[in-house]
């Protein structure tokens, strides 16, 4: 989606504006990523924010999807990105502290977040061929024994990715895409081998 371009999806959001307060906030035609600009801007502006729920509704297509959260503002912008990105497909660009590479040589499981473990799983463990946000949820529930939606996997597939500017090749379309380590890159190398030494004393500590 281009900036600014006009686009099929209603957004509406119902929350808590303080103690006993219903509101609903609407808009139209934007791009997610304007979408949720706007609900941050609601956010800053409530006393308390006690619940949100969003409902987007595709106007090309009658398809609508809503989703209800709680917690902190940060905890909830960080919820309703992931909603966003995987009931429109669309790909908000990476922060800078997306951007960075993980520091494979200096760090610990403790520091580590969700999507540093998943960066490390697919360069240790998909040196070869195609592999799919369902390839990569199994093998990190595996590894680390905990959970990671399909929908959370493909979310951090589209940052790995970055629109073709990063590590990732990317093929077929939203309905099934799959990814490649561009392993003919120096740097890909590189961080392979980091990943793999790393996953190897982390299964050690675990008991793996």
């Amino acid at each position: 989606m281009a900036e600014g371009e006009r686009t099929n999806y209603v957004y509406e959001f119902t929350y808590s504006s303080g103690p006993g307060l219903r509101e609903i906030f609407q808009c139209k035609y934007v791009r997610p990523d304007e979408a949720l600009n706007r609900f941050q801007k609601i956010l800053s502006l409530t006393q308390s924010p006690f619940d949100f729920k969003i409902l987007v509704s595709d106007e090309s297509t009658g398809e609508e999807s809503s989703f209800q959260v709680k917690g902190n503002p940060e905890e909830m912008v960080g919820k309703f990105k992931v909603f966003l990105e995987t009931s429109t497909g669309y790909t908000f660009a990476p922060t800078v502290e997306e951007l960075a590479d993980v520091d494979f040589e200096n760090i610990s499981y403790e520091s580590m977040s969700n999507y540093d473990k998943m960066q490390m799983i697919i360069y240790a463990s998909f040196k070869h061929g195609k592999f799919s946000s369902l390839d990569v949820a199994e093998i990190y529930e595996s590894t680390f024994e905990e959970d990671l939606p399909k929908s959370t996997a493909s979310t951090y597939l589209a940052r790995m990715w970055n629109n073709g500017e990063a590590h990732l090749e990317r093929h077929g379309n939203r309905s099934g895409y799959t990814y490649r380590l561009k392993t003919e890159l120096p740097e890909v190398q590189s961080d392979i081998e980091r990943a793999e030494e790393v996953l190897a004393a982390i299964q050690i500590r675990i008991g793996k």
